[in-house]
């Protein structure tokens, strides 16, 4: 083996090695353990349209499923911290959804984005519900909001693109 080719072996192990750190770098969704006070609003605030069915979610309807948090870096000012909330799939299971090709999701200004099974079905489309174990009002991009957490690569949090993100979360459509 020639030193050269030796080199180039340790240089190429060296970057797939830093892709894959800098990978799991991103931002992991834990299962929440803490205790939080139990909402008693009877709002709806989230719609699961499938075809005809209709599924209507009140904030404690969402949070008897299983809860999980993350802790978001200051990607927005005076946002950062620790979010609760579910998972999209573990919303999609209650339904009775395990195969769709894209979900759509739509905030209450409109905004629409789409995302496909690999997405909607991993762990890292987290709905939060919380923000620092508060309800969060409409006038602070609640009361739901999709995060892809995993997304988020430390310590460049700055160039984390959010345009798949999305707040004021008010619909989920399945589209098969």
């Amino acid at each position: 083996m020639s030193f050269t080719f030796f080199v180039r072996l340790l240089f190429c192990v060296g970057i797939v090695g830093f892709s894959t750190m800098v990978q799991a770098q991103g931002l992991s969704v834990e299962i929440f353990e803490g205790n939080i006070e139990e909402s008693t609003s009877n709002n709806r605030i989230l719609l699961v349209i499938d075809g005809e069915k209709r599924t209507k979610f009140r904030l404690s309807d969402l949070e008897k499923i299983t809860l999980y948090e993350i802790k978001m870096p200051p990607i927005w000012k005076g946002e950062d911290g620790k979010y609760q909330g579910v998972l999209l799939k573990d919303i999609m299971a209650l339904v009775g959804v395990t195969e769709a090709k894209t979900v759509r999701l739509v905030a209450i200004d409109g905004y629409v984005i789409d995302l496909e099974k690999k997405i909607w079905q991993s762990s890292c489309s987290f709905i939060a519900t919380r923000h620092k174990k508060q309800e969060i009002s409409i006038d602070k991009k609640g009361p739901t909001r999709l995060l892809l957490p995993c997304s988020v690569l430390m310590p460049d949090y700055e160039d984390t693109g959010t345009s798949d993100w999305i707040w004021n979360l008010k619909e989920i459509h399945i589209q098969k």
